[in-house]
């Protein structure tokens, strides 16, 4: 903190030496944002270089070697000399007409200054304001009036506090006054040529010593042209740069870049060293954040440190299976080994042997379906009696039976013969007739066998030979079919019954 005495103008015999007026507590240069009148009165507060979040602090200034009366005035000045009134305002407690004042009496040595804020003003409204403080009489170091009428010549974003202090004389009135004294520029915050550099986010905080990682850091604002991201070690022995052009700046708030290498490549374990930013043209820089330089990975996928690993798990293990590890006979390799072939009969299930009975003789009384057919040599090997044989020498029955046809309920059964209805009561058929067919169903077609003798010798015809009667049915009528039946026949398998037919003798329909 640089600290400035200044002499008193009238020279006098005061107890300890002469007055002196120094700053205690220097404003914070960044952090400070300049507001418009259209934000309201208050503007906030200039804090102090010392002030943090825990513990705010306040610009300040003591006074030595004087214990009386006295009145101090603070404003803004230019950053440069001769420092010039500037056209922003200060505004808050104590303060009128863009600058403040307040008297102090002797118990006060240190004035601290807690309702400071800047107000800043317009382009086109700068000349009116310097022409107020001249009205005002504020002009601490009388900088002829042409010189300030020049507005061109000031920085919005940079402003000094200027304190002046006037002693009490035995009159009354505040006509002494010490040499004032200017504080260190307050800057901006809100422009990017002057606000504080601050790193707020990064995605990653480490990568390899032969550089080349990519990186993404969020900022505060920050010129494209007027920024740069800087490696360097404790002590200064090593510094270099991020790679990026300005085209990698996004929208002032976003930086991203590649890590450059490290001196040292052949580094055996990680080395951190300090990442921060830095504004070139007045060499302003942030607070570092930590960055990890990391040996060369010789073994990406890990396998070295995974068998180390495995190797101490095994070596953690007194025993195994009973037995030392370490002194555990190791296992033979299995392609030295020398395998005994099995016989084939080994691992194989046994053929099962099916007793078969001999088929019945055509002669036997169980042989009905041999009938009338002489015995084949076929016939004659299956019949002799065979004690065991292999299932491969099974012979099939020579007459299957015709597969069952399945219902729509998914069980066997077989379809009904349709049998035809006899006449109904009171009509009588002529000899010979056959009853009608039902519908969609096939005449009867009468056997080869010889009907009944005519007289004369000759044979009857067939269409004139006697039919046997129909069946009845336990009440008397005709045999139908039982009507569970027709209810499990699909609908397509159903058939509506027949019409009545007419009758040769009366050709009518029955009743």
């Amino acid at each position: 903190m640089s600290v400035t005495y200044s002499p008193m103008l009238l020279s006098s015999n005061f107890p300890g030496g002469e007055p002196l007026v120094r700053i205690y507590e220097q404003p914070k240069q960044r952090g400070t944002r300049f507001r418009y009148k259209c934000e309201g009165p208050s503007a906030g507060s200039v804090p102090g270089e010392r002030s943090s979040e825990n513990n705010r602090s306040f610009p300040s200034v003591q006074i030595s070697n004087f214990y009386g009366r006295g009145k101090v005035r603070v404003s803004l000045v230019t950053k440069n000399e001769p420092y010039r009134p500037h056209p922003h305002e200060l505004v808050g407690k104590d303060c009128k007409d863009g600058y403040y004042e307040a008297e102090f009496g002797p118990e006060r040595s240190i004035i601290i200054f807690q309702n400071l804020g800047i107000q800043c003003v317009k382009r086109r409204e700068v000349k009116d304001a310097i022409m107020q403080r001249l009205t005002r009489c504020i002009n601490p170091f009388n900088v002829p009036h042409e010189q300030l009428l020049q507005t061109d010549d000031y920085d919005p974003n940079v402003v000094r506090l200027c304190f002046q202090v006037f002693l009490q004389e035995e009159t009354g009135h505040y006509t002494r006054a010490l040499t004032p004294i200017v504080s260190n520029p307050i800057y901006d915050n809100r422009a990017p040529t002057t606000a504080e550099l601050r790193i707020c986010r990064v995605n990653r905080n480490s990568g390899s010593v032969r550089g080349g990682d990519e990186i993404f850091l969020l900022c505060d604002k920050v010129q494209k042209d007027d920024i740069e991201v800087r490696f360097f070690t404790q002590g200064g022995a090593w510094e270099a740069k991020g790679c990026f052009s300005q085209a990698d700046v996004h929208r002032q708030v976003a930086v991203v870049f590649k890590t450059p290498p490290y001196a040292d490549a052949s580094v055996a374990g990680p080395v951190t060293v300090g990442m921060q930013l830095r504004r070139p043209s007045d060499q302003q820089v942030s607070e570092p954040v930590e960055f990890r330089y990391l040996p060369d990975n010789t073994d990406p996928h890990g396998c070295q440190e995974k068998k180390r690993r495995l190797e101490d798990i095994m070596k953690s293990f007194s025993t195994f299976n009973g037995a030392s590890f370490v002194n555990r006979p190791s296992l033979a390799s299995w392609t030295n080994q020398t395998f005994k072939q099995e016989p084939k009969t080994m691992n194989m299930k046994a053929t099962p042997t099916i007793t078969q009975k001999a088929p019945p003789t055509p002669h036997s009384s169980s042989s009905s379906m041999y009938r009338g057919c002489p015995p084949t040599p076929a016939m004659t090997s299956q019949a002799s009696a065979q004690a065991t044989v292999s299932i491969n020498h099974v012979v099939p029955h020579p007459f299957p039976a015709e597969p069952a046809r399945m219902g729509p309920v998914g069980r066997q059964r077989q379809r009904p013969r349709r049998r035809a209805a006899a006449a109904p009561p009171g009509v009588r058929r002529l000899a010979g007739e056959q009853p009608a067919p039902a519908h969609g169903e096939r005449p009867a077609v009468p056997g080869p066998g010889p009907g009944p003798a005519r007289p004369g010798g000759q044979a009857q015809p067939q269409h004139q030979r006697q039919q046997p009667p129909p069946q009845e049915g336990p009440g008397g009528g005709p045999r139908v079919r039982h009507p569970g039946l027709l209810a499990q026949l699909r609908p397509h398998q159903r058939r509506p019954p027949p019409p009545p037919r007419r009758t040769r003798s009366t050709g009518a329909r029955p009743g």
